[in-house]
């Protein structure tokens, strides 16, 4: 079984990657670090070609200007690589954020695609196990507050809108919530939400997958 991802090793590598691309994204003069370049110079009141040169000449002011690698959406990338790689995962697939292929959970429950108006945060991925098919969220969290907080509300109103679901017994809903966010009072209070009759939810960090999709197997 591959280990999990280590999420704080992957966010430092990329945040060290980032940083050696700023110089190549100055060069470029990519819109992202022009207006960020634009924002410390309102700030400070330094001149621009300044700031360009101090960014070239140093390497600790130009990782100041590295892209976030949250942005990036590294957290779900690495959570689906794992995922992949488990075995029975078939069929794996990284499902779209919007547009007629994106999946989300209605008010009663059902897993719909392409909705106009988005009823809850979209799904992001899709996989087979045995003759089970498996939709999940992830969630990456590494502490509280305002956005992060709306994030884990968004989490626990999928898993209490399933629980209206008549979809098929072999449908399952994984919310994965990894990070130090979710504090044991955090997975017991998703944990009030879900469905321990057909079809199944479940509420759990991402090393939890294998045993609760080895637990579907003797139904099969």
């Amino acid at each position: 079984m591959p280990e999990p991802p280590d999420y704080a090793k992957i966010e430092r590598e990329s945040w060290a990657k980032n940083a050696r691309a700023v110089e190549q994204r100055l060069d470029e003069d990519e819109p992202n670090l022009r207006k960020r370049i634009a924002t410390f110079v309102r700030r400070f009141g330094f001149r621009i070609e300044e700031v360009r040169r101090k960014i070239r000449g140093d390497e600790m002011f130009r990782a100041h200007f590295a892209m976030e690698p949250r942005r990036q959406g590294i957290h779900e990338k690495a959570a689906a690589v794992w995922i992949e790689a488990l075995p029975g995962v078939e069929e794996f697939r990284i499902l779209p954020k919007s547009g007629k292929n994106a999946v989300y959970i209605t008010s009663d429950g059902e897993l719909r695609p392409g909705l106009a108006k988005r009823p809850s945060k979209s799904l992001d991925f899709f996989w087979k196990f045995g003759d089970y098919e498996i939709h999940a969220a992830h969630k990456y969290t590494l502490e509280g507050g305002g956005n992060q907080d709306s994030q884990f509300i968004e989490m626990r109103n999928l898993l209490e809108m399933f629980q209206k679901a008549s979809a098929g017994p072999r449908e399952v809903l994984l919310v994965i919530v990894d990070g130090p966010y979710y504090t044991e009072a955090k997975m017991a209070d998703l944990r009030r939400f879900l469905r321990n009759s057909p079809p199944f939810s479940f509420a759990i960090p991402i090393e939890e997958i294998p045993s609760v999709m080895e637990g579907l197997e003797p139904r099969q």
